[in-house]
C-alpha cells in the first residue's frame, strides 16, 4: 500500500511539472508576442529607391503536422498591416550547390501560401496599391494566394532554425502574366519581406492581392 501511494505522489509530482512547463512555455510565447506587437516598425524603410522592400514582424508562429503559420504586422503610420503566411516544411534546395537550377525541385506550388486576416491584411494591400502608386479601394482577397514559388536556396529550407532563405514568387492577377516578387524569410530576426524589382510589376501585384 506504502508504495502505491508513493507511486500516485511520484505520477502527480511529475503530471505537476509536465504542466507548469507547459504554462511557462506558453507564458513565454505570449510574452515574446506581446512584445514584438509592442515594437512593430514600419512597413517600408525610407528610401529613393523605386522598388522599396516591404517588411514584417513574425509575431506568432502556429505548427501544423506540415507547415508553419507565420503571422507577419508592421505599421502604416499609427495603422497595423497584417498578413498570414503558411510556408511548407522542408521545402527542396533549388540550386545546387555550384548555382545551377534544379529544374525538377525548385520550381513549386501551394508551399508557400498568403491569406487574409481581416481588416488589417487590407491595411496591408491598400498601403502596397499606395507605395506602388496604385491605390484601390479594394481590400485583400479572400481567397488565399498560392504563387508558384522558386527556392534561391543551396539547402532545405529548415524552419526550425535560424538561418535566412530567399524566394521568388509569380502571383496569378486578373491583369496578364504572373506578377514577380522576391521574398526573404529571416528566422534569426523573425521577419519577412517582400519587394518587387520592376515598376511594371506594381499593378499586377496590387491585382494579385485584391484578386481583381
Amino acid at each position: 500500500m506504502k508504495k502505491t501511494i508513493l507511486q500516485a505522489a511520484a505520477a502527480m509530482m511529475l503530471a505537476s511539472t509536465l504542466a507548469s512547463c507547459g504554462n511557462n512555455q506558453t507564458s513565454n510565447n505570449t510574452s515574446t508576442e506581446d512584445a514584438m506587437n509592442a515594437n512593430l516598425r514600419q512597413y517600408v524603410a525610407t528610401s529613393t529607391t523605386d522598388n522599396p522592400a516591404i517588411f514584417l514582424s513574425l509575431v506568432k508562429s502556429t505548427e501544423t503536422d506540415s507547415s508553419m503559420i507565420y503571422v507577419g504586422k508592421s505599421l502604416n503610420e499609427q495603422d497595423t498591416l497584417a498578413l498570414q503566411i503558411e510556408i511548407k516544411k522542408d521545402i527542396p534546395a533549388g540550386v545546387y550547390a555550384d548555382g545551377e537550377v534544379n529544374e525538377e525541385k525548385a520550381f513549386t506550388t501551394g508551399t508557400i501560401r498568403f491569406s487574409s486576416l481581416g481588416a488589417e491584411s487590407d491595411n496591408f494591400v491598400k498601403a502596397v496599391a499606395a507605395l506602388y502608386e496604385q491605390p484601390t479601394d479594394k481590400g485583400m482577397s479572400q481567397n488565399p494566394l498560392e504563387p508558384i514559388v522558386f527556392s534561391s536556396n543551396k539547402t532545405v529550407v529548415d524552419l526550425t532554425g535560424n538561418q535566412t532563405y530567399a524566394f521568388k514568387f509569380s502571383f496569378a492577377n486578373g491583369l496578364g502574366e504572373g506578377a514577380e516578387m522576391f521574398g526573404e524569410l529571416n528566422l534569426y530576426n523573425r521577419s519577412f519581406k517582400l519587394w518587387s524589382k520592376e515598376t511594371e510589376q506594381h499593378p499586377l501585384i496590387v491585382s494579385a492581392f485584391t484578386g481583381e
